[in-house]
């Protein structure tokens, strides 16, 4: 148990060592050249979608206020990374189930879960605890934060090279982001009249951010469907 209160369990003897994550080789983006070894991997869908097809290590990635389907969208970034090998957090996602977690792609057993961290100063305690250990975390803001939190929160993962997604569907993170992503619209398949299966999940969202990804992107992401639930509308009052 941390000094904020938290009990965070962590083996490090698990974690990959740093040597053993760098590439060598670099990835040619429309605006200059990026080591490889500055990205984290995220899954095929997104990796043609984001600027540099993959998440920047030490930047913010934010899922701001939009359309349903931001939590999906958040566990689609990790999801690739996850499956490559590497270990990620999600705090502040009370919502979050482990099910959920790993019908998402996230390895459970790489995979940290903090529901609840907690009021100011303990939240950005944990964080700090995550970034000395973890390259990615996730974090959903419980309220408004302000401007010097969460100025000293990005340095904090800059300087220890983590990415930082924040889900922030309230608007409670002040600061722009290195990238902002937003969902504009999303629908689900399988669905007949009164009665069928939630097969799956189109998300449609928008990208834009600094630098070389001022350029709005915009794309369809469908999250891989890994069990159907029967629905019987006419059941429903």
């Amino acid at each position: 148990m941390n000094r904020t209160g938290v009990r965070i369990i962590i083996r490090v003897s698990a974690f990959p060592a740093a040597a053993s994550r760098r590439k060598i080789a670099d990835v040619t983006t429309g605006s200059g050249l990026l080591a490889r070894e500055d990205l984290l991997p995220v899954s095929e869908a997104l990796s043609s979608l984001l600027p540099f097809g993959g998440l920047k290590r030490g930047g913010t990635t934010l899922i701001g206020p939009g359309k349903p389907g931001g939590t999906s969208l958040a566990v689609e970034l990790l999801s690739g990374l996850s499956q490559a090998g590497h270990w990620c957090a999600a705090v502040g996602l009370a919502d979050l189930g482990l099910v959920a977690a790993s019908e998402g792609g996230i390895a459970l057993e790489r995979f940290i879960l903090v529901p609840s961290p907690g009021h100011s100063p303990r939240w950005e305690q944990v964080l700090a605890t995550l970034f000395e250990a973890v390259p990615a975390v996730l974090f959903a803001p419980a309220g408004p934060v302000k401007a010097p939190q969460a100025r000293k929160v990005a340095a904090r993962a800059r300087e220890k090279r983590t990415a930082l997604v924040l889900f922030d569907p309230r608007g409670c993170w002040p600061e722009a982001a290195d990238l902002r992503l937003e969902v504009t619209s999303s629908s689900w398949s399988g669905l007949g009249e009164g009665c069928g299966l939630l097969a799956g999940r189109s998300i449609e969202i928008e990208i834009k951010g600094k630098g070389a990804a001022a350029r709005p992107r915009r794309g369809c992401l469908t999250p891989p469907a890994k069990s159907a639930t029967s629905v019987d509308l006419r059941a429903v009052r």
